[in-house]
């Protein structure tokens, strides 16, 4: 395997072209020049960077007096003569070889020269680094040397724009020129300590500039060895971190103030809690006497609803009763007509007496003191109610019919949802009572699921839409002489009591009221 090629760019000057040191420098390197006389050679001198001339050339002397390029290591071959060998040397020459050359003395030469060359270039290579290097830092960075004393012998501009002071009022001055009063000795102390003993120190210094305003700069002190191994001057490297300072001043002074608020607000709310305490304590004896007075007007709500529909049972009780009474009355005439027929009487009289008495007895079962739950049929119980309004719906010619496959049992307040069923009827009938022509209401009674479902719908026309969200409040009322609390008693009733759900909605031409009632409470 051929040794690699060497890098640097040799020009061969010779008349001699078949020559054997052509044939040797051929296989030396990659960047072989040839020139074979004076002009030739003189013209790749100045257009190509050559490192290494040989001279093999009646005209040498000539080209080396006449060439600008007096940089290049060269060498002369040719025959011994002193006054050649001086004027050579007087030219620049580095090496002369006398004929005949030896191949051996030629690569001796070469090497030598690649060898300065090489360690030349690596020199000038590693100077052209630092520098940049040395640009880098001093364009970026805060740069200042001293000397073991700290003497300042070198600034860089930033170093003379962040401090403000100029590089002739620096250099030779000690750098404590930068130091701001407020850093205690102690510190410098540390520092000193730190980089006498030729060890790094880093670390946020506080200085004070030309105009007296204060910066903080990041900082770096390295102690520069001599070949001795001591110390030769101290290099500092630092970069600005004043806003960084003055914004971490601002937070922990910002901190501190938020602990102060925080305590305080701690101390307002303990406060506050105990005012919380007490007034949740009375807040509660309040609530107490609020909840009993609404649980008396309550009382009085189902009182006045109780009475309202005791002057409805009173006026049904009245219808029940002319009938009967009319007919006690014939009786009594007949009586008085023909004595003979007494006990025709007695029988009839005694049947219309037991029909008022169950009306009577009808009457003190609905509005029966009784809370307890109960089971009871849904059918039955309706059917008992309408009972009590037989003779007011008839006197209004209202035809009421029922639609039920099977009575059903549920678990709650019969009297209560005897009420409620009057109530809605009650409201039908008065709506009919308006009405010409046909007057009909339908109670439709089933199940579903697991709720018991009572439909009871008329056709007096409807419920006015503006006012269906309001027809189960308080007191409202569209009756001249209502009191407006039958239907909402009549929802606290099936949805508080019983657990259950009233709806009111329009259903063809007319209102319908849907019960439903879980079976199972």
């Amino acid at each position: 395997m051929k040794p690699p090629l060497k890098v640097f760019t040799i020009l061969f000057v010779t008349d001699r072209p078949r020559s054997q040191i052509t044939r040797f420098l051929r296989h030396h390197t990659k960047n072989l020049l040839l020139a074979r006389t004076k002009e030739e050679a003189l013209s790749i001198l100045e257009k190509e960077s050559v490192d290494i001339a040989i001279f093999w050339h009646n005209e040498a002397l000539d080209i080396l007096k006449m060439t600008t390029k007096k940089d290049i290591w060269s060498l002369l071959v040719t025959k011994k003569d002193p006054d050649i060998l001086f004027e050579a040397l007087n030219l620049g020459v580095k090496r002369v070889l006398e004929e005949p050359v030896k191949l051996k003395d030629l690569k001796d030469v070469l090497d030598r020269f690649e060898s300065e060359l090489f360690i030349k270039r690596a020199r000038e290579y590693n100077n052209f680094m630092l520098h940049q290097y040395k640009d880098a830092i001093d364009s970026s960075n805060i740069v200042s040397k001293t000397d073991i004393n700290g003497i300042i012998t070198y600034v860089n501009e930033e170093f003379c724009k962040i401090s403000g002071y100029s590089k002739e009022e620096l250099i030779g001055k000690n750098h404590n020129i930068v130091r701001h009063p407020d850093v205690p000795k102690a510190k410098f102390e540390r520092f000193w300590k730190t980089i006498l003993a030729k060890r790094i120190w880093k670390g946020t210094v506080k200085n004070r500039a030309k105009d007296g305003s204060t910066f903080f700069v990041n900082t770096t002190v390295i102690p520069i060895i001599d070949w001795k191994g001591d110390i030769a001057e101290f290099v500092a490297i630092r970069y600005d971190v004043t806003q960084s300072v003055l914004l971490q001043e601002k937070l922990q002074k910002k901190e501190k103030e938020l602990e102060a608020l925080n305590k305080e607000l701690e101390k307002r709310v303990e406060q506050k809690t105990k005012e919380l305490l007490e007034l949740n304590r009375t807040l509660e004896e309040r609530v107490i006497k609020e909840v009993e007075k609404n649980r008396q007007k309550d009382r009085l709500m189902f009182q006045q609803a109780r009475l309202a529909a005791l002057g409805e049972m009173l006026g049904n009780i009245a219808h029940q009763w002319r009938q009967p009474l009319m007919e006690l009355g014939i009786l009594f005439y007949k009586l008085k007509k023909s004595p003979q027929a007494i006990e025709e009487v007695y029988n009839k009289g005694t049947a219309i007496l037991e029909r008022m008495s169950q009306t009577i007895i009808d009457f003190q079962n609905f509005f029966s003191p009784t809370k307890q739950k109960e089971r009871f049929f849904v059918l039955e119980t309706i059917k008992n109610t309408l009972s009590i309004m037989e003779g007011s719906l008839k006197r209004n010619m209202i035809d009421v019919k029922i639609k039920s496959k099977q009575d059903i049992e549920i678990y709650g307040y019969k009297n209560e949802f005897s009420q409620v069923i009057l109530n809605l009827l009650a409201n039908a009938k008065d709506a009919l009572a308006q009405k010409e022509g046909e007057k009909r209401v339908v109670i439709k009674i089933c199940q579903i699921k697991e709720s018991a479902k009572v439909e009871i719908y008329d056709n007096a026309g409807g419920i006015d839409p503006d006012l269906m969200e309001k027809i189960f409040e308080p007191y409202f009322t569209t009756k001249q002489k209502g009191t407006g609390m039958g239907l909402y008693m009549s929802k606290m009733i099936i949805e508080g009591s019983m657990r259950g759900e009233l709806k009111a909605s329009n259903f063809k031409n007319g209102a319908k009221f849907t019960i439903k009632i879980p079976l199972k409470v």
